[in-house]
Parts: structure tokens; C-alpha cells; sequence
């Protein structure tokens, strides 16, 4: 993984066993769901709608695993665990804000990445 890049296909690729084609369509289809549930989060908590907060970061949480995107992993595992507890700590917005940011720039390293498996495949 680059020093400056925020995701990486290694974990997709072990459990995919090498299957490109798995690795193609997992990353394809991050692409096209992750930015609405990003628009859910924020939304979300803009309306401190914690329970609805909360069951999308479940959902979206094992996406930004596979995707090798560990910092963002952490951030929505605490994203969700707030909003179950409905403990919210004074940083939520700036967690959010790093997260849209460090998705933004996956979107664009991964939708490289995509160019390349479906190149090679």
C-alpha cells in the first residue's frame, strides 16, 4: 500500500482467494453504495437520528474492511458504537467530516484500481 493511500485490496483479495472477478465486483459495488450511505450518515446525524445512524454504519462497516481502509474502519466502528449508546462525544461531526474525506479519496484510488483489474482480467 502507498505511504498516502487510504485503501488497499489486500484483504479483498485473500478472501476472494484471487478471484478477480470477486475483487472486481465487490469494489464496483462499494462504489456505487457507498456515497449514499455517506449522505445517510450525515444526514443522519444532522437529525441526531441515532438509531438510523447507527444501523447504517453497521451496514456500510465490513465494506471499508474489505476495502483496506483502516482508518476509516476505525472511525465508523466508533461512528456506530455512539449511536447505538446514544453517546455522542463533541467530535462526531470532525469523525464524520475525516470520513467522507478519507472515502472521497478511496473512491478515487479504488475506481483506479477497478480501471486496472478490469484491464488485467
Amino acid at each position: 500500500m502507498d505511504t498516502d493511500s487510504v485503501s488497499d485490496l489486500s484483504y479483498l483479495n485473500e478472501i476472494a482467494m484471487g478471484d478477480q472477478s470477486i475483487v472486481i465486483e465487490v469494489t464496483e459495488t462499494f462504489l456505487s453504495d457507498a456515497p449514499n450511505a455517506l449522505k445517510e450518515i450525515k444526514k443522519h446525524s444532522r437529525d441526531r437520528n441515532w438509531s438510523a445512524l447507527a444501523k447504517v454504519a453497521h451496514k456500510v462497516k465490513p465494506n471499508f474492511k474489505y476495502m483496506g481502509m483502516d482508518r476509516a474502519s476505525e472511525i465508523i466502528v466508533d461512528i456506530e458504537q455512539q449511536a447505538k449508546s446514544e453517546d455522542i462525544s463533541a467530535d462526531l461531526d470532525h469523525q464524520i467530516d475525516e470520513l467522507v474525506q478519507l472515502s472521497d479519496q478511496a473512491f478515487d484510488e479504488l475506481a483506479s484500481k477497478l480501471e486496472s483489474l478490469k484491464k488485467n482480467n
